[in-house]
C-alpha cells in the first residue's frame, strides 16, 4: 500500500508538470509561426505612359530576427485580367508595364525560412493595394482603333479614328516613350486629313525593337479635355516588309521552278517567310506558304499554258510573334510553252525564235542573191549572143554587096 501511494504521488507530480506544458504548447508554436506581411506598399507612376514602380518595406517584426532567408511573393495585373504575373524576389521593389486604361491591383506577402537546414517556408498574409490611373476628360472624344505599322523597318505610321462624338475643332496630341528615352516625347510629324490630325509619322531613329513602345493620345476641344488613351506595342510585331522582286521562272514538264530576291531594306533575310500565289489558265489562285528561309521553290504542277505567279513576304515566327504581309509583287506569267520540253525558259524560247528567224532570213537572202546572180549571168550571155548574131548578119551583108559590085 505504501508503494502504491508513492507511485500515485509520483504520477500526480508528473501530470502536474506535463499538463501546463500541453496547455502552453499551442500558444508557443503559434507564436513561432507568425510572419507579418510587408509594410508601406506603394504604387508610383513615373509618367512613362505605362510602367509603374512598386515599392514596399520589410515587416518591422523581422528587423531584429536572425533568419535564414526572407523573400517576397509579388502578384499583379490589371483589374478584370485573368493573366496575373507572379514573381518571388529578395528585393523591396519591382517595375513593370501596365495598361493604364484600367485599374491595377498589386499583392505582396512575406516568405520566411526559419531554419537553414529545414526546407519548410512560412508565409504571411497578403498586403494588397489598388491603383487607378488619372483618367480625366470626355470619354466620347477619346480616339479609337489606333493602328501602327512599321514599314520595312524604315519608318512607322500610326493612324487613329476620332471619338464617336468628337467635335470638328478637336485637337489630338500624341506622346510616346521607350526605355532609351530620358523623357516622354511628343509627335513632331502629324499625319493630317483635311487639316485634322489623324496619325503620326515616326522616323527610324525613334523606333526600338524588343522593348515596350508606349503611346498616349489625349487632346483638347472647346467642350473640354479629351480622355487619354494608352497603348503599348512591341514594334517587331508590327513590321510590314516590302514585296519580293526580280521573280524568275523556269518551266519543265514536271513543274515550275521559282527564284526571287528578298525585299530590300533593313529586315534580315533569315527573318522572312513567303507566300507564293499561282494560277493556271481558267483556274483559281492557289497558295503555298514557305516558312523557312529561302529565295526559291519548286511547284510540282502540270501547266500547259498561261501560268501566272506572284509573291509576298512577312516576318517569320523566329523573329517576331506577329507581322503584316507585304503587298503582292507584280504578277509574272508564262504563256503557251511546250510542256514536253525540259528546262524551257521564256527568255531562251524568245532567243531561239530570234535565231530561227535570223537563219530563215539569211537563207532567203542567200537564195535571192543566187537567183540575181544567175539572172545577171543569163542576161550577159544573152546579150553576147545577140551581138554575135548582129555581127554575123552585118558581115553577110558586106559580102553580098561586094559580089554585086563585081
Amino acid at each position: 500500500m505504501l508503494f502504491f501511494s508513492q507511485l500515485t504521488g509520483m504520477g500526480l507530480n508528473i501530470l502536474a508538470i506535463f499538463i501546463p506544458t500541453l496547455i502552453l504548447w499551442p500558444s508557443v508554436t503559434s507564436t513561432a509561426l507568425t510572419v507579418d506581411p510587408p509594410a508601406d506598399l506603394q504604387i508610383i507612376d513615373p509618367g512613362h505612359l505605362g510602367p509603374l514602380h512598386i515599392h514596399w518595406k520589410a515587416p518591422l517584426s523581422l528587423t531584429s530576427e536572425k533568419l535564414c532567408m526572407v523573400r517576397y511573393m509579388l502578384t499583379y495585373c490589371n483589374i478584370d485580367s485573368t493573366n496575373c504575373k507572379r514573381i518571388i524576389t529578395r528585393q523591396l521593389k519591382h517595375t513593370d508595364g501596365f495598361n493604364l486604361n484600367k485599374g491595377v491591383i498589386v499583392k505582396v506577402r512575406t516568405l520566411v525560412k526559419e531554419h537553414c537546414d529545414n526546407g519548410s517556408e512560412l508565409q504571411s498574409d497578403w498586403m494588397e493595394m489598388t491603383y487607378w490611373p488619372l483618367m480625366e476628360g470626355l470619354a466620347d472624344f477619346k480616339i479609337k482603333n489606333l493602328r501602327c505599322i512599321v514599314y520595312n523597318l524604315e519608318y512607322m505610321d500610326c493612324l487613329w479614328e476620332n471619338g464617336a462624338s468628337a467635335p470638328n475643332d478637336i485637337d489630338y496630341r500624341l506622346y510616346y516613350w521607350h526605355k532609351e528615352l530620358g523623357q516622354v516625347m511628343k509627335c513632331n510629324n502629324y499625319i493630317k486629313n483635311q487639316g485634322h490630325k489623324v496619325g503620326c509619322h515616326f522616323y527610324n531613329d525613334s523606333l526600338i525593337e524588343f522593348s515596350d513602345f508606349n503611346i498616349c493620345i489625349n487632346g483638347t476641344s472647346r467642350l473640354g479635355p479629351v480622355m487619354p488613351a494608352y497603348y503599348t506595342f512591341q514594334l517587331q510585331d508590327l513590321v510590314k516588309p516590302a514585296a519580293p522582286y526580280e521573280i524568275n521562272m523556269t518551266a519543265s514538264k514536271n513543274g515550275i521552278y521559282l527564284e526571287w530576291k528578298p525585299p530590300a531594306g533593313n529586315i534580315k533575310p533569315h527573318c522572312l517567310e513567303y507566300e507564293v500565289n499561282f494560277s493556271g489558265k481558267n483556274t483559281d489562285w492557289e497558295s503555298k506558304v514557305l516558312p523557312d528561309e529561302t529565295t526559291s521553290t519548286f511547284l510540282n504542277i502540270t501547266v500547259k499554258s498561261n501560268f501566272c505567279v506572284r509573291l509576298r513576304a512577312a516576318v517569320n515566327m523566329f523573329c517576331a510573334d506577329d507581322s503584316f504581309w507585304s503587298e503582292w509583287s507584280s504578277t509574272q506569267c508564262l504563256r503557251d510553252y511546250p510542256a514536253e520540253e525540259e528546262h524551257t525558259i521564256i527568255k531562251l524560247n524568245l532567243f531561239r525564235e530570234l535565231i530561227l528567224l535570223t537563219a530563215l532570213a539569211s537563207i532567203s537572202l542567200v537564195l535571192l542573191v543566187g537567183v540575181l546572180a544567175c539572172w545577171v549571168r543569163w542576161k550577159r550571155s544573152f546579150s553576147k549572143k545577140k551581138v554575135n548574131m548582129l555581127l554575123t548578119e552585118e558581115t553577110k551583108s558586106v559580102k553580098e554587096r561586094n559580089c554585086l559590085n563585081c
